[in-house]
């Protein structure tokens, strides 16, 4: 009885225990399925964005849509965003415009979802073009710390900052991201010009990357940098990895390598370095401004007049009668306009069948004032070779062919500089410190050589002014400033002297009001390297579209030639262009300075055909290093590996004529 009671209770207690379990199981079992249905609701929510994303990134737009709608009930904001790109990527602007609006005009958004406010602002400026949507972006980001900004508002950012142009920001953010793209933070550094820094990161970007054709593109975007860079020997290093790859390089779509008038290639501050500090090519340009213009050897004409009046000799007498006349007609072409003084001296030579050496100079001078430098080269040889003892005659002949790149063989280029700083001769002292100037500044002139006579001309002063003159300064109280301030070059030059008084705000204000308003046509109608100094100074001073450059009944040559210019820069190639063809037609203008103003007026009317045809002419007549080069640019583009590297010899100096790749900005705005 006791073991069927212990049983009975036993099974009591199982029972009741049982009862007691079945009841909690079935409640558990009810809550328990309430909470996996909604449990499986998250997964369903999370398993369709994550297909609805997936099916955006592989294009499936309206897939996409379709899915996003249905999770928009509970994930609003990632959907609508989504929802909107995926309309966007099909093009209907209007759907994509209604979403992401709704986005942006949830102004808190930025405080709690700032990638969905910063994504959904930069789409609706692609879809409106509006700035404002920008803005907004920006302000968004200065009302953030910068702690909580993830790399994806980071990514958009740069994006930002891309299509605004504001290139310096794009890089520094670029910077912060973790997966650092180096190939889009070199394009970044192209567009700011530096070029060498572009290098490093395409370098990097190369070392990273198996794919075949972002190795060809990368490797394009190499070659550009070096040209940029002027490094002829690297350039041709990476044209060489091309011509080993080339046929596969042919398949794989490329940004073209196109020649262009850039009438930007320098900024505001980029030309207050150029009219601060002198390159090689602007002091050259100065000497022959400043070097006598009026030459005659007074000794020489003294030494004539003795033979003719003591020992009756009758050839000594024609030969001083004929450089009387010569001055006498000489006097009277200064005068004239540096292009018909430049011509008509030349039909006077032509005549004279007896040459005196101080005619050959000055008509090299002349042809140096009009930037006919091959011409100047000739005529300054041919002087130095009637009259070696002159030391002017040996320096400008160096100097000249230095500028007009001629080809000047060895033992020549040696005898006249052994002849040059040889003790013996006239003008020694002058010659020998341009010299020293322009050629060899490490040379050691000695001083005390130099004669009363050499100290009284303009010539030595400016030599002078050339050896003292430091980085980025202008000294008003050289004796070339003090002394001869009504010539043209040297006021501008004095009123570019910054006091130690002036701030810079004063200092380019003062010169902002005072050279429009009081000196315009001054300027404009002196000699070439007055006007292109002119120029370059308003350029620096960002008032070259607030001057007047127009001279009512001004038909002079010179005049016109800078009118080419100005038109140029103004957006009317074709006034330039025929300008330029009539100018070439009536003086017979040969130079490089004619050409390149005529290539460049070419380029920005979009006549490739003659500007081709112009450049070859200049490279193949006057052995143009900058034409050869620019060329090459255009072998480059069209493939010609082996022909292009053949042209690379030496440093691209033009002014006029820059190369650039066409479509950097979408390409950059789209990676």
């Amino acid at each position: 009885m006791k073991i069927k009671l212990i049983i009975l209770i036993l099974f009591s207690y199982s029972l009741q225990a049982q009862i007691t379990n079945e009841y909690e199981s079935q409640a558990n079992v009810i809550f328990k399925n309430e909470y996996i249905k909604k449990q499986n609701k998250k997964i369903t929510l999370k398993v369709n964005f994550n297909n609805a994303v997936l099916y955006l990134e592989q294009e499936k737009y309206i897939k996409a849509i379709n899915l996003f709608k249905q999770t928009a009930h509970k994930l609003k904001v990632p959907s609508y965003l989504n929802i909107g790109i995926a309309y966007y990527k099909l093009n209907s602007l209007n759907n994509a415009y209604l979403y992401l609006k709704k986005l942006y005009d949830f102004k808190q958004l930025s405080k709690f979802d700032l990638y969905s406010y910063v994504s959904a602002s930069y789409y609706l400026y692609l879809i409106t073009n509006d700035r404002k949507y920008l803005t907004s972006i920006l302000n968004a980001e200065k009302n953030t710390k910068n702690s909580n900004i993830n790399s994806s508002v980071n990514s958009l950012l740069v994006d930002t900052y891309i299509t605004l142009k504001i290139y310096d920001k794009a890089i520094i953010i670029s910077k912060k991201l973790k997966n650092i793209n180096n190939l889009k933070l070199a394009l970044l550094y192209i567009k700011i010009k530096k070029y060498d820094l572009a290098q490093i990161y395409l370098s990097k970007a190369l070392e990273q990357t198996k794919n075949e054709d972002d190795i060809n593109r990368i490797l394009w975007f190499k070659v550009f940098t070096d040209l940029k860079t002027n490094n002829v020997a690297i350039i041709k290093e990476n044209l060489d990895s091309i011509n080993q790859r080339l046929d596969e390089f042919r398949k794989t779509p490329r940004l073209p390598l196109k020649i262009y008038f850039n009438k930007d290639k320098y900024n505001a501050n980029e030309y207050f370095s150029k009219i601060l500090n002198f390159d090689t090519k602007r002091e050259i340009d100065l000497l022959f401004y400043f070097v006598p213009f009026i030459f005659s050897d007074n000794k020489q004409i003294e030494e004539q007049s003795i033979f003719a009046f003591v020992l009756k000799d009758n050839k000594s007498v024609k030969s001083l009668d004929m450089m009387l006349e010569y001055n006498k007609n000489f006097v009277d072409l200064v005068k004239e306009d540096p292009i018909i003084r430049a011509n008509k001296l030349q039909d006077l030579l032509n005549v004279n069948k007896n040459v005196k050496a101080y005619e050959y100079y000055n008509l090299a001078v002349s042809y140096a004032h009009i930037y006919n430098y091959k011409n100047a080269y000739k005529y300054f040889l041919k002087a130095h070779m009637l009259d070696k003892a002159n030391k002017l005659y040996s320096s400008l002949s160096l100097v000249s062919a230095l500028i007009s790149q001629s080809k000047i063989n060895k033992k020549l280029k040696s005898n006249i500089e052994n002849n040059l700083l040889s003790k013996d001769g006239t003008y020694k002292y002058l010659g020998k410190y341009i010299y020293k100037i322009i050629l060899n500044k490490r040379y050691k002139l000695d001083v005390n050589t130099a004669s009363v006579s050499d100290k009284k001309t303009i010539l030595y002063r400016f030599l002078e002014f050339m050896n003292n003159k430091v980085e980025n300064k202008i000294d008003i109280q050289e004796p070339l400033l003090q002394e001869n301030i009504k010539d043209p070059l040297i006021f501008l030059f004095y009123y570019l002297a910054k006091l130690d008084s002036e701030s810079q705000y004063d200092y380019v204000s003062r010169l902002q009001d005072y050279l429009i308003n009081n000196f315009n046509d001054y300027f404009l109608k002196g000699p070439n390297v007055v006007i292109q100094y002119y120029i370059d100074t308003l350029k620096a001073l960002g008032i070259f579209n607030k001057v007047n450059f127009d001279l009512p009944g001004d038909i002079s040559p010179t005049y016109l030639r800078t009118k080419a210019l100005v038109n140029l820069y103004l957006d009317k190639g074709n006034s330039s262009v025929e300008i330029i063809e009539n100018l070439q037609t009536k003086y017979n203008l040969e130079d490089k300075y004619t050409y390149d103003l005529l290539i460049a007026s070419y380029l920005s009317i979009d006549d490739y055909s003659n500007a081709s045809a112009t450049l070859a002419m200049l490279q193949f007549e006057l052995n143009d290093n900058d034409a050869k080069f620019l060329n090459a640019v255009q072998l480059v583009n069209n493939l010609k590996i082996k022909s292009a590297k053949s042209s690379f010899t030496k440093k691209y100096e033009g002014k006029l004529i820059d190369f650039k790749l066409i479509g950097l900005d979408k390409y950059l705005e789209d990676l």
